[in-house]
This record gives structure tokens, sequence and C-alpha cells, in this order.
């Protein structure tokens, strides 16, 4: 069997060093364990599935997957003024992934290990290192990298 993944937009942050910032404030304890909240209206049918196998959510900032963390587990919570909700619950350490371009879409989707971008490595917020994940692209798309 291979991994199966969840793919999520993040929407209100303008980059990955903000959304890394935004992560880092939210930081919980889940059984020992730092997680980071991502709440959803539901639940994967595919929970146990994805958890047994080590599975990621992948998420998209502006149009382009750029990082991804390891599921930890799901919880079902009521919320008082939204009813049940799904809390899927991440590793802290954000692994940032070669920039894939993805159209918008709702909620959350399966995303298939074949359509993964690879990992660049754990993210640490520290931005000044190499090319910048635009340019990388570009000279990806002109077949120079």
């Amino acid at each position: 069997m291979s991994n199966i993944h969840l793919i999520k937009l993040v929407v209100g942050v303008a980059d990955l060093q903000s959304f890394y910032e935004l992560q880092q404030r939210e930081i919980i304890d889940y059984h020992g364990q730092p997680a980071v909240p991502c709440w959803t209206r539901y639940k994967a049918k595919r929970a146990d599935e994805i958890l047994r196998e080590g599975g990621s959510i992948y998420r998209v900032i502006k149009n382009r997957i750029q990082c991804r963390h390891r599921i930890l587990g799901f919880e079902m919570v009521e919320a008082k003024d939204k009813g049940m909700r799904c809390m899927i619950l991440q590793d802290a350490t954000m692994i940032e992934t070669v920039h894939m371009p993805r159209r918008p879409f709702q909620g959350w989707r399966y995303l298939k290990p074949c359509d993964a971008p690879p990992d660049r490595g754990i993210y640490t917020g520290d931005t000044a290192e190499g090319l910048s994940p635009e340019m990388e692209e570009e000279l990806r798309e002109a077949g120079l990298l």
C-alpha cells in the first residue's frame, strides 16, 4: 500500500513564512507531541488508512503546493457556533516541498502520492538561504534545474 494524503488550501496568508509564523502560534500538545490543528467540516472517510500509512496534509498557498505536515490524528469537536467540526492534528514540523502549481478548490481533497511534490526539507522560517521558490520554479520550467 502507498500513503494517502490530503490537500487543503491556506487562505488569508501572504506566503510560506506567514503561514509558518501563524502555525507556530497555534501549537498545542496532542498526546505528548507538538501539533497544529487544521479545522475542516468533514472527517476523511479514509482517516484510519491515512493514519496507518503515515499520510500528510499538503498545503496550497497562493495557487502553489508549498509545504506539508504529517497527520497525527483526526478528532471530531463540537464548536459552539459551527456544530461538529473535524480537527486534523498535524505534526508541528513543517516540511517545505518543491513548489507546484495547483488550482483553487473548496475544502480538502485526497492527494495521490504520485501527484505530491518532492520534499525540500524541514522549514525553519529562515528565508535567507538559496534561491527563492519562485526563481527556482522559473528555472525548473526553463529546463535549467
